[in-house]
């Protein structure tokens, strides 16, 4: 694993899209690369990804004007073509609109509200992961825009998968969910970044469910102030889950029971890690905490099904677990392993 990458920008969209573009030119091409090779072998031709891609960046463009900018200007310091990072930010919803969905990225995400820790921290955390054509070089963005709230947040590998926390005290992780609703619109990876210039509970929910997305995903959203909800989100539909004073885990399949008729795939996996993962969680109400969380993310039962889970490339494509992340979100700080969590140390990285 290359290690743990802190990029720091400022300023306008334009100028917080240079600096990353700036730091991600190194790895870029060789992502692209890995993302057209994942495409050819599901049967899908370049042009087709990019004229896709084209259609993704025109609803990102007309909805998301600041986002667009930022990926914008991320691409001509990185010298990659638009369209190629578009299509490599939007692989689920190209392998879904053209019918050729043979795996998915998983990823487990956990909450504990302040009653349960150890020390009344409101903390977030989650595994990444991914399939093996993703490129594993993972950052941290720490970012001071020149009129929105400073954040600092986790991705890998070119993607606009920005979970983290911001100094209006918004904590945002999530993972993804496979519906039947999928249409053209805007990928879901960018609506990450639309919920760290969020400056209230309310405005971060809303934009999780923008109107004219193309994808459903899950998003879990706390604040400093103790509040936690975990959306689900499908192409047209949405559902809000409330933890209270309860630690809340999600992985990859619905748990809203009106949005259950939306569902594909088997989930057999997610079913597995979600009961773990919840099961670890009240065990430890009272006691939890940024040492604990970090424990939880490299449990390894029910492997490969597992929390921290570890599986060798090969025709299935099926993913693994390549990072580890927990969010305080009350010290406005995370801690990332770059790297699956059992085989390195956690960093801490505060705003």
């Amino acid at each position: 694993m290359p290690g743990l990458l802190i990029i720091e920008a400022s300023g306008d969209p334009a100028a917080i899209g240079e600096a990353i573009g700036r730091a991600l030119q190194p790895i870029l091409g060789e992502a692209i690369v890995r993302h057209r090779q994942e495409l050819a072998r599901s049967g899908i031709d370049w042009d087709e990804a990019l004229e896709l891609a084209q259609q993704f960046r025109g609803d990102l463009e007309g909805n998301l004007s600041r986002t667009a900018e930022e990926l914008h200007a991320l691409a001509r310091a990185a010298g990659c073509d638009i369209d190629a990072l578009v299509s490599l930010n939007a692989l689920q919803e190209t392998l879904f609109l053209t019918r050729r969905l043979r795996a998915e990225e998983g990823c487990t995400s956990l909450a504990v509200p302040a009653a349960a820790s150890v020390d009344g921290t409101v903390l977030l955390a989650h595994n990444e992961d991914a399939l093996p054509c993703r490129h594993e070089q993972i950052y941290v963005v720490r970012a001071r825009p020149s009129d929105e709230p400073a954040f600092v947040a986790f991705a890998y590998g070119g993607l606009f998968l920005y979970q983290g926390v911001n100094e209006a005290g918004v904590g945002s992780t999530g993972n993804a969910l496979t519906a039947t609703d999928i249409r053209i619109g805007v990928p879901k990876l960018f609506l990450y970044r639309e919920v760290l210039r969020a400056e209230t509970l309310a405005d971060a929910l809303r934009a999780t469910w923008l109107p004219e997305r193309a994808n459903g995903n899950n998003h879990l959203i706390a604040t400093g102030d103790g509040e936690i909800y975990d959306v689900e989100v499908t192409g047209r539909h949405h559902a809000l889950l409330y933890a209270g004073n309860q630690p809340f885990a999600h992985t990859n399949h619905l748990l809203a029971p009106e949005l259950r008729q939306f569902e594909e795939g088997d989930k057999l996996d997610s079913i597995l890690r979600k009961n773990r993962a919840q099961r670890l969680l009240e065990l430890g109400t009272g006691q939890l905490s940024s040492t604990t969380l970090q424990e939880l993310l490299r449990d390894h039962a029910n492997q490969p099904h597992a929390i921290c889970k570890h599986v060798a490339p090969g025709p299935d494509r099926m993913s693994r677990t390549i990072a580890g992340l927990v969010i305080e979100v009350t010290h406005r700080a995370i801690w990332v392993a770059p790297g699956p969590p059992c085989t390195v140390e956690f960093e801490r990285v505060s705003l």
